[in-house]
């Protein structure tokens, strides 16, 4: 089984990593401040550059730890005050997903996801994640470790009206808040409906993070959503979809039945809001590019169909930086204190901005 190795790891950031995400080509600009331990690293790392044979592994320079000391942009700034342990993290993190992955039946090149999660882990970072970046590496092994959901097929779990629900384990992509989400699907009767995804992660204490609710283009049937608009019954503000209520509804009791007790809700990822703005602006780029070639090859299915994609994508992101955070911030806190109302084995046990950053959820 392919593993990625530490002097592959600081090898593929000094001559790839930092030049990408200084670029904000994909993913926003990050500062990273490392202590004179990192130079002697990084210069060992010259001296005896990593080899992979069968594989093209340019080696580091002198410029590329000058590049990595030099630039202090005005942006986040990560503090890294063990630069071994700091990519200690990075290897682990990047093997241990690669065994998750595995035992899901999908095949990872190592370099490719090592430099996807070099580039991309940062933008789970939380208010207080960029202050304490040890313990932020530590808790993202921990959730890629954690193994309390991983269903590898749906599994039946209950009942809604005359329909069954299953669930299964999906795992996310590196640019995702979550290693995993949690899938729940009502089926009966020739009727399908997928729920919103439940982006989560779950840490060594039994502590469940939940980062958000997703709705994707899955199925839906209008039948089952209008017995989901029941949840709605006698409440004044409705201001959650019930599929979403519904979804995290019966997260929480599974939670439950595996004994963990306490749910955290952060409220933001610092670097998300400039990622999607990225987004947006790459999108309306790719789009303009295609529109050129499907002018002039207008009967080429090829690009035809590749427009289509394009333009669905470009419809979904552009401009939406707004929308994407209410999303993440204001609906997924509304719809914890909607849940509330149904659950009474629910508690919040702090006030948000007030005591810490995040929402904290009892399960009594």
């Amino acid at each position: 089984m392919e593993r990625i190795q530490f002097r592959e790891i600081v090898e593929l950031f000094l001559n790839t990593t930092i030049y990408q995400i200084k670029s904000q080509t994909e993913v926003p600009n990050i500062n990273f401040k490392f202590e004179e331990d990192a130079i002697l690293l990084f210069k060992n790392i010259i001296e005896k550059p990593f080899i992979k044979y069968g594989s093209w592994t340019p080696n580091a320079r002198q410029e590329d730890i000058n590049f990595v000391f030099s630039h202090n942009d005005d942006c986040p700034t990560i503090y890294v005050k063990d630069s071994i342990k700091f990519f200690k993290y990075l290897e682990d993190i990047t093997n241990e997903l690669i065994i998750l992955r595995e035992s899901y039946g999908i095949k990872t090149s190592s370099r490719n996801l090592a430099m996807q999660i070099m580039r991309r882990i940062w933008l789970r970072m939380g208010i207080t994640d960029i202050q304490n970046i040890d313990f932020f590496l530590d808790n993202q092994l921990q959730f890629v470790k954690n193994r309390t959901f991983d269903i590898h097929h749906l599994e039946k779990i209950g009942s809604f009206n005359e329909y069954d629900i299953f669930m299964n384990t999906i795992i996310n992509n590196t640019w995702d808040e979550t290693t995993r989400s949690m899938v729940f699907i009502i089926n009966g009767n020739n009727k399908t409906y997928e729920l919103p995804h439940i982006l989560y992660d779950i840490d060594n204490n039994g502590t469940c993070y939940i980062y958000g609710v997703q709705s994707f283009k899955a199925r839906k049937d209008k039948t089952i959503e209008r017995n989901l608009y029941k949840l709605n019954k006698n409440i004044e503000n409705p201001n959650v979809h019930p599929s979403k209520l519904y979804a995290l509804m019966l997260f929480t009791a599974q939670l439950k039945n595996k004994g963990i007790s306490k749910i955290i809700v952060p409220s933001m990822q610092i670097l998300s809001y400039r990622y999607h703005e990225l987004l947006s602006e790459k999108a309306k780029k790719d789009l303009n590019e295609i529109k050129k070639q499907t002018e002039e090859f207008p009967d080429d299915d090829y690009f035809q169909k590749k427009f289509q994609s394009i333009k669905e994508w470009y419809d979904k992101v552009y401009n939406k930086q707004d929308k994407i955070s209410y999303l993440k911030t204001e609906e997924l806190i509304n719809l914890v204190y909607r849940i509330i109302e149904h659950n009474k084995d629910l508690e919040i046990t702090n006030e948000i901005n007030i005591q810490g950053d995040s929402l904290n959820i009892k399960i009594k």
